[in-house]
């Protein structure tokens, strides 16, 4: 009887394993058909946990994207070379740009974008001149079929468009440069009035996919000491999209302060995402970091700009997301550098709540220029190309007439408050210091402005900055490092209702967002706890036409 009943027992457990067993195997098919359901569909609803996390990792990857910037300076033209040409002098550009296409590939971006200027170098005395470097850039959106000048025989003689489609192709990398574009006309021919050497010249932008497409070129609108180029009048937005499903707009340079294009991009098209180019001049109350940080954290947006590195007068490229440095960099020599940078943002930085992380830069210092010696000089004051136009002949971020007061700090002052009027403006600025200052620059200064911008447009300024001396004549110098401790800062001003103001808060090292409590339209910045040293904050603002722009350029308007 026992053995019997051994064995009924030993059945019953055998019977019971196999049917366990049939269930552990459908089950592990009806996961798999799960995952392959959640593969073809990601908005599908899945019981199994395992395959949730699997699906929350996934979306997690694709909210995001990896970008990259270039600051790049291109090496000046060899006149004594009489084998140097223009395609052959852009050909080393493109050829040091596929260079840097590669790193930024091997480190995962799916984006890079170039500076300004950076394939043509310096600037142009004529027309004629840059003709050379020019090409004829066909309008993605007047062309049924997609446009790839990669190894097509109709792009032969349009070296620089072939050279980038394919370092797109060669790289799979969404690619972003600026050249030159000519399109010519004849008055019977053009709505336009065709300019009398029969060309429209653009300094241009230009986009392609990864698989060499031309997805859009942007013309610059807004031209600062330009004269060999036309502007596109009026202001053309363009704006294309990416195998990652993001949406881009365009600007270059100087179109970052104007009304349009950025009105319609974010109006029409509600751009949350930015590539930028740009051969930016620093000047201490416009740092070029300090404008693109404040155009990311005004309009939510993600920026990737990239700078010239000609100096640190023309210098400061970076990426940013709803006005969170992911990573920057600014050139503190008055020597040429490159520096690449990669950073992963958010798709829709209005939905992010935190900082994303960097991929080569630290978040607790400024390391490309924290140990470096500054040289302080005035903007402008640097090395030309050989045959280009002379700066010093044009008006200068600094030759307003504005109102200048110097102040001296000292150790632990609390609420201090300087006042400097021009013209119907008035500025007060109130700080208090920590228990650090550099005594060898004690010397600060509020500036104020009321008027016309050399020309360029209408312009109201407030700005407190360190001065590069304890001599009051160097209140205007570009000044990128600082020593002195300050606890917290205060500055407004009385500006006019159709005025946009550019807020920027400048530290040593710029690493933190300082305009995070900053709202759209404010006539104020005030910052507590500051926890690096303090170089400057400026509210500069330009009158644009629409006097309900103020109001309508925010987000919460779309």
């Amino acid at each position: 009887m026992n053995i019997k009943k051994s064995k009924q027992q030993l059945f019953v457990v055998v019977l019971i394993f196999i049917i366990t067993l049939l269930g552990l195997v459908k089950g592990h098919n009806n996961n798999s058909n799960n995952i392959n359901n959640s593969n073809n569909n990601n908005n599908n609803n899945n019981k199994n946990n395992n395959n949730n996390n699997n699906n929350n990792i996934k979306n997690s990857d694709d909210d995001y994207y990896i970008g990259a910037v270039l600051e790049y300076t291109p090496a000046a033209y060899n006149y004594n070379d009489p084998n140097e040409t223009p395609i052959k002098y852009v050909l080393a550009n493109v050829k040091q740009y596929n260079a840097y296409a590669q790193t930024a590939k091997s480190q995962g971006a799916q984006i890079i974008v170039f500076p300004e200027y950076g394939l043509l170098g310096g600037a142009f005395a004529t027309r004629d001149e840059v003709l050379p470097y020019l090409e004829v850039i066909p309008d993605p959106r007047q062309s049924s079929q997609p446009i790839i000048p990669c190894n097509n025989e109709n792009f032969e003689n349009r070296t620089i468009l072939q050279s980038l489609s394919c370092i797109a192709i060669e790289n799979s990398i969404v690619l972003v440069a600026d050249m030159g574009d000519v399109q010519y006309c004849d008055n019977s021919t053009s709505i336009d009035n065709c300019p009398t050497d029969g060309r429209f010249q653009y300094n241009t932008q230009v986009a392609f996919s990864e698989k060499g497409e031309l997805l859009a070129k942007y013309h610059k609108s807004h031209l600062y000491g330009e004269p060999y180029f036309n502007p596109s009048t009026p202001p053309d937005p363009v704006i294309f999209s990416t195998d990652f499903n993001v949406t881009f707009g365009m600007f270059i340079c100087f179109d970052i302060l104007f009304e349009e294009p950025q009105k319609t991009l974010i109006q029409k098209y509600g751009v949350h995402n930015l590539v930028y180019s740009t051969e930016w001049v620093n000047v201490n109350y416009a740092y070029a970091r300090g404008v693109q940080e404040s155009w990311s954290k005004i309009y939510n947006a993600n920026v990737l700009a990239a700078n010239i590195g000609a100096t640190s007068a023309i210098s400061g490229s970076g990426i940013y997301s709803n006005g969170n440095f992911i990573n920057s960099y600014q050139n503190p020599t008055t020597k040429p550098a490159n520096k690449l940078l990669v950073g992963k943002l958010p798709k829709d930085p209005t939905k992010s709540t935190t900082t994303t992380t960097t991929t080569s830069s630290s978040k607790n210092k400024d390391s490309n220029i924290e140990t470096i010696d500054f040289i302080y000089y005035k903007p402008f004051k640097h090395q030309l190309y050989d045959g280009a136009v002379n700066f010093n002949d044009l008006k200068t971020p600094t030759s307003i007439n504005a109102t200048i007061i110097p102040f001296s700090i000292s150790e632990n002052q609390v609420n201090q408050t300087i006042v400097s009027s021009n013209n119907g403006i008035t500025c007060t600025f109130t700080y208090s210091t920590g228990g650090k200052v550099d005594k060898n620059r004690l010397l600060y200064s509020l500036v104020s402005f009321n008027g016309n911008f050399n020309d360029f447009f209408n312009s109201q300024l407030c700005s407190a900055s360190i001065c590069g001396s304890n001599d009051p004549n160097s209140c205007f110098d570009n000044v990128f490092d600082s020593s002195s401790a300050f606890t917290s800062v205060h500055i407004q001003g009385n500006f006019q209702s159709d005025y946009h103001i550019v807020p920027t808060f400048i530290t040593y090292p710029l690493v933190d967002n300082y305009l995070a409590n900053y709202q759209f339209g404010d006539q104020f910045i005030s910052v507590l706890n500051i926890e690096q040293y303090f170089i400057g904050t400026s509210l500069f603002a330009i009158q644009w036409n629409d006097t309900s722009s103020s109001d309508n350029l925010s987000y919460e308007y779309i």
